[in-house]
């Protein structure tokens, strides 16, 4: 297939949405309780890891403490425990804690939906590439999929998804910001897309990625959640917050889809996630410093790629897709050697590689051998 031609985006863009990036670091980083993980991203025994969208920098200092201070208590279930989170979490956005479903990352919300809606035998409709794991679980439970290319930007094609609905569709699912891609469908133009599509089914928008960006007020599909339409919105801790191993997500519907996706789970909560996203979502200074150290990263890495003239999407989430101009798994391979573990290719574009974010030093380190590579296989 031909590749897709994009445009390039500048690092101008890639800062947006990040005021703390032109006022500079030197306040933050002295106040007390913003500073980073003191041992980000350890490098293990396949190197360091740009593979996965973590954050490499951890927790916030709150949330370390909460998970010291749960050591006590271990040894109890999480039963019932995830209710102030769910009051904060429903406070925060003009919800109820009936319309919030605390789950094991976004994933297990988004397999839910995938379990539910599958087992109506429904079709499904998705974006390809995209993040699999509903419509993986929905083809489990019995759902036929109906999978969309993206367009010539690799985002998502509304009219051609929408071209796809038919009187059996149950489910649409929207990753916005999309993975592995990286773009953003705009608020101005989902909206009323959703809202379109909600009237005949269950649109499920995952925003795993979208608390990166400082404009997220304006892209999310929650007010389709306020306004009661049949719409589920799903985000993670995993990111922003860097609770990835702690596995804590939560989802956002009406409440009688809550209690639906409630019905089918089948994991309970760990106690120290818990504690540790009360006190995450409570250290907004934090999250703003999260933010600006992803977009320096991102900063870092599209530098080396402007620089050598290399196509990449532009991306709101902390990874970068960019065309290697050859089989990715080359390129993999060889920064496999430096010591960086990469992520695999996604099917309909071989010769694209996601980039995660690591720290800002790792991304320094790994812009060197990224040139060295294509220094050598260009000369």
């Amino acid at each position: 297939m031909s590749l897709p031609i994009l445009r390039p985006v500048s690092r101008r863009n890639l800062l947006r949405g990040s005021p703390l990036l032109l006022a500079g670091t030197a306040g933050l980083l002295s106040t007390p309780g913003l500073l980073l993980a003191q041992e980000p991203a350890r490098r293990g025994a396949a190197g360091v890891r740009l593979a996965a969208n973590e954050n490499a920098y951890g927790p916030c200092e709150g949330a370390r403490r909460a998970i010291a201070e749960s050591i006590d208590d271990i040894w109890q279930y999480a039963f019932g425990q995830e209710m102030r989170l769910k009051q904060m979490i429903a406070e925060r956005e003009g919800l109820t804690p009936a319309q919030v479903l605390i789950t094991a990352g976004s994933a297990e919300a988004i397999q839910l939906a995938g379990l539910v809606y599958g087992l109506s035998r429904g079709e499904m409709i998705t974006a390809d590439p995209t993040f699999s794991l509903t419509t993986d679980f929905g083809k489990l439970a019995g759902s036929t999929v109906r999978s969309v290319p993206l367009d010539d930007t690799l985002t998502h094609d509304l009219d051609a998804m929408a071209a796809q609905v038919t009187a059996n569709t149950s489910l649409m699912y929207l990753c916005n910001p999309n993975n592995p891609t990286g773009t953003l469908v705009p608020g101005d133009q989902l909206r009323p897309f959703v809202s379109e599509m909600a009237k005949n089914m269950t649109v499920l928008v995952d925003e795993a990625y979208l608390d990166l960006s400082e404009e997220m007020a304006r892209h999310t599909a929650l007010p389709h959640v306020v306004a009661g339409e049949n719409v589920i919105v799903t985000r993670t801790f995993s990111k922003l917050h860097g609770l990835a191993g702690l596995r804590i997500g939560y989802a956002l519907a009406r409440p009688e889809v809550v209690e639906k996706l409630e019905a089918h789970r089948m994991g309970v909560l760990n106690l120290a996630g818990l504690r540790a996203a009360v006190a995450s979502l409570e250290d907004e200074d934090y999250q703003r410093l999260s933010r600006q150290r992803v977009r320096e990263a991102l900063a870092v890495t599209t530098q080396w790629l402007d620089d050598l003239g290399f196509r990449y999407a532009d991306t709101w989430g902390n990874f970068v897709f960019f065309d290697t101009r050859a089989p990715a798994g080359e390129f993999s391979a060889a920064m496999r050697e430096a010591g960086f573990q990469l992520g695999r290719p996604y099917g309909p574009y071989p010769d694209w590689c996601r980039i995660s974010m690591g720290t800002v030093e790792q991304m320094q380190a790994f812009a060197a051998a990224a040139r060295g590579y294509f220094a050598g296989r260009m000369g």
